[in-house]
């Protein structure tokens, strides 16, 4: 079967457009509906195949043009449910865009530049062999495109013109003629055929260079800065053949549209063509499964490889992210508050910057929800500043990369001292940001810690939060009396935990000490959390054996019997006895002393997580040895951040056996764990995809949120006793191949796939709506024009700074 045939079939099977909107096929089959089933495989199949082959496919043998770039997987009554404010609360802004848009952005930014290839090396999965391979078959590929578009459009002027093989000698040698090619035609004509040759070939032979100008050379004359969405749109050459109008699918699915109806229709029989278009298609694919992750690529490590490719390769996108977001997140439902994360710079201008973008972003143009009869408002917007936890210092002693974790890889002799001296000076710069513009506050709405949850420690963190917490305060008194009509509260903390652990009680242990420490405050928000939806009875038939480092191991141990201690669980003896023992041997293992107690262990956990204990050894800017001190405990906390020998001993993998007390132990703490969070009204950011993919799990069915979450049971047969708030949001939009509304849509079939009634779903889904809404930390104040006049020198129209 032909690939144009074929893909034309995949597009029946799935797609369906009313003239007014793209959407999956919804029509019963043999007397039953199989939409969540159609769904489900949506949700895999467009992880590896970019949808908007699909929607061109859809329309390749219709005499309309796709009345969008983006397929909607929500029903009638979804729709409605989401008619009402939607708050997206968890939205990493550099990943906040779709391939279709990457694509079509490169398109118009390849006419004038290449993307730094020296920041892109380090990563060995680059297709086409290198980073710069790659580039330079992204180049080709977008020759070829041009190519490929001047026949199709040479052929609906001129009708019974020959095939693309004429075209490739005669048809391309008088193209050639008119380009502007400072070597001449004969040259044009020559990198032309060597363009089409490497691209159905895939041997990248010619240098970058040489690409890059025969492009730019074709392309025309670049638009210059784009300063919107539609200049990036309009930058793509082809927008002078298909224009790019609001409303409309962009010109790269209008031209693959055009080809595929070639390949069905009168180039049935030109296998030129067909193999030049189809290696074309190929070469977007391997971009596309290169950016987004791949199934059966678990584990945030996998996440970080993915998401790091993206920053060399977004380019003058980086100045509209937070209206490509806007964008994205306002498709298909009322996109009430935006917040969008982002790693704030060590220059606290650049941090200004950054609040005044966001604040800007509104005022941009935004698509309709098609439910809705009345204009949308602008949403409130919010910006979360979250620090990168990392396992490695790239620049540890001797210009090596160490572990963050070692004290003899950093130039402090503190156990990631030059982690936190980094983080540091990102902090040192929001504060200052604020006391110069204190109006900042309106916008910059709270901290988040992320990325990699094993490589840093929790107590680590503490005194960054410590003390943004304190200079917000500061800052909120000020606008209180200066604008109190804004009612801008303090920072609020998201932080991400309990996505990645070893064995259960460590995940458990990492988000209890947020509480335990002092980051969570009430109404406060946690990202993933997918600890907390784990039986402890499954988890441990997955995991009779698991290795730990030892000093992890002693962690876990010394929690659970400080929570003995403090009588919040109830104690089995016998369990209560081995842990005792077990936590002492390992305690005198680790700091090479016979003379330790276990009382003083407790008390150097707890020590270590006390920011001022931490300021008086000195951490991180000098060492203290706390000499002539008899607290043994102290001691202990001083022997754990700077002697190399503790951390030596404290990675000897330990393997830890799971028993039927652990198990119960497990249940006890994770009930009230819960419990304390309810209180706390703590909310679990969801994010179903990111959580899918970096989970590993077999689908949707089993993510936790459809037992975390409140009444009605959003999973037969069994109800939680502890429900928690739980929000829908989508991480990171291309990463996942997603946006907020498809989110919703696919916890809702997963919920009918899991037997609830439509009825039953439709009230789940406008529960987790509420409380993402409620847990917002946006303000009103955000989305008014009048407030936000403080921001103009930004705002378009309103003049320049």
């Amino acid at each position: 079967m032909p690939l144009a045939v074929y893909l034309r079939s995949l597009a029946g099977r799935y797609l369906s457009c009313d003239g007014q909107r793209l959407a999956l096929r919804s029509e019963s089959i043999g007397g039953r509906s199989d939409l969540p089933e159609r769904v489900a495989h949506w949700r895999w199949q467009s992880l590896r195949l970019p949808p908007d082959l699909l929607i061109a496919a859809l329309h390749s043998t219709r005499t309309d043009d796709p009345p969008g770039s983006s397929v909607g997987l929500g029903t009638p009554h979804l729709r409605e449910v989401l008619n009402a404010p939607v708050a997206e609360t968890h939205l990493h802004v550099g990943a906040a865009f779709t391939f279709t848009q990457l694509w079509t952005f490169w398109m118009g930014w390849f006419k004038k530049d290449v993307p730094p290839v020296a920041r892109m090396r380090g990563d060995e999965h680059y297709p086409f062999g290198s980073a710069r391979g790659f580039i330079t078959m992204l180049f080709s590929a977008a020759t070829v495109r041009l190519l490929l578009a001047a026949f199709l459009r040479q052929r609906d002027g001129e009708r019974g013109l020959p095939d693309f093989s004429w075209f490739c000698g005669e048809g391309l040698q008088q193209l050639s003629q008119r380009a502007p090619w400072p070597l001449g035609a004969e040259d044009c004509y020559r990198e032309c055929r060597r363009a089409i040759r490497r691209v159905v070939t895939g041997a990248v032979e010619q240098p970058l260079a040489v690409s890059q100008r025969l492009y730019g050379a074709l392309a025309g004359s670049p638009l210059g800065q784009p300063r919107s969405r539609e200049d990036i749109h309009r930058g793509d050459p082809l927008s002078r053949w298909f224009a790019a109008l609001p409303g409309e699918a962009v010109p790269e699915i209008r031209f693959t549209s055009r080809g595929l109806s070639y390949l069905l229709g009168e180039g049935r029989a030109d296998a030129a063509f067909a193999t030049v278009f189809w290696q074309y298609q190929r070469v977007r694919c391997e971009a596309n499964a290169f950016l987004v992750e791949e199934p059966g690529t678990a584990g945030l490590d996998w996440f970080q490889k993915h998401y790091r490719r993206l920053s060399a390769l977004r380019g003058p996108l980086d100045l509209h992210l937070h209206e490509s977001a806007l964008e994205l997140d306002s498709e298909d439902l009322n996109l009430g508050a935006l917040e969008v994360r982002t790693s704030p710079s060590e220059q606290w201008y650049a941090i200004r910057d950054e609040v005044r973008r966001l604040a800007s972003s509104g005022h941009s143009r935004r698509p309709p929800c098609p439910a809705r009869r009345e204009v949308v408002r602008p949403p409130q917007r919010g910006l979360i500043l979250h620090f990168i936890k990392e396992r490695e210092n790239p620049k540890g002693r001797g210009n090596r990369p160490r572990l963050h974790a070692d004290p003899a890889g950093s130039s402090t002799g503190f156990r990631f001292g030059a982690w936190y001296l980094e983080r540091r000076r990102q902090a040192d710069a929001i504060v200052f940001a604020l006391e110069k513009h204190p109006e900042l506050l309106l916008i910059l709405r709270g901290l988040d810690v992320a990325s990699a949850e094993l490589a840093t420690p929790t107590w680590v963190t503490l005194p960054l939060i410590q003390r943004l917490r304190g200079a917000s305060r500061k800052t909120a008194a000020l606008l209180r009396r200066q604008r109190p009509h804004w009612n801008v509260p303090p920072l609020r903390v998201t932080y991400h935990a309990g996505e990645e652990f070893r064995r259960l009680g460590e995940g458990f242990r990492r988000v209890h000490e947020l509480f335990d420490f002092g980051v969570m405050r009430a109404g406060d928000r946690i990202g993933h959390g997918l600890v907390l939806g784990v039986h402890a009875a499954s988890w441990a038939d997955q995991a009779r054996r698991v290795v730990q480092p030892a000093e992890e191991r002693l962690d876990d141990l010394l929690w659970e019997l400080d929570l003995y201690g403090s009588g919040v669980l109830p104690a089995n003896g016998a369990r209560v006895e081995r842990t005792r023992t077990e936590a002492l041997a390992l305690g005198q293992e680790l700091h090479a002393s016979k003379d330790i107690t276990l009382e003083t262990l407790i008390r150097a956990r707890r020590l270590r997580h006390q920011p001022e204990v931490l300021a008086r050894l000195g951490f991180p800017y000098r060492r203290t040895e706390p000499v002539g001190v008899r607290d043994g405990s102290l001691l202990l906390v001083w022997q754990h951040l700077t002697d190399v020998g503790v951390f030596q001993r404290g990675q000897r993998p330990v393997e830890v056996r799971v028993d039927e007390r652990e198990v119960a132990f497990l249940e006890d703490v994770r009930r009230w764990l819960r419990s304390l969070l309810r209180d706390q009204e703590i909310t679990i950011e969801t994010n179903p995809s990111s959580n899918l993919l970096i989970s590993n799990m077999v689908g949707l069915e089993d993510h936790p949120a459809l037992s975390l979450g409140q009444a009605p049971p959003m999973v037969a047969p069994e109800r939680e006793s502890v429900p928690l708030l739980l929000s829908i949001n989508t991480d990171d939009p291309i990463t996942f191949a997603t946006s907020l509304a498809d989110e919703f849509a696919y916890i809702y079939f997963a919920m009918l796939r899991s037997g609830l009634t439509a009825s039953e779903a439709l009230r789940a889904i406008d529960i987790l709506r509420e409380n993402g809404w409620r847990s917002r930390f946006t303000l009103p104040a955000s989305a008014d024009p009048v407030s936000l006049r403080v921001f103009e020198p930004l705002i378009p129209g309103a003049g320049t700074s």
